[in-house]
């Protein structure tokens, strides 16, 4: 099976080429991990609600 998710830094690199028209550097991909991981702190909750859902 494979990882269920998972972001590269390549790919936050293309997407800051797109929006800023530059590459982030190594302070701002820390800022932009920081922030991902905050906004996924619940994804437990999300998980264990999915597979409750599972059950009916």
């Amino acid at each position: 099976m494979k990882d269920f998710f998972v972001i590269l830094v390549e790919e936050v690199q293309y997407l800051a080429q797109k929006k800023l028209g530059r590459y982030l550097d190594s302070e701002e991909l820390k800022q932009v991990q920081k922030r991902v991981q905050f906004g996924l702190e619940c994804w437990e909750d999300v998980i264990i609600a999915d597979i409750e859902s599972l059950e009916e």
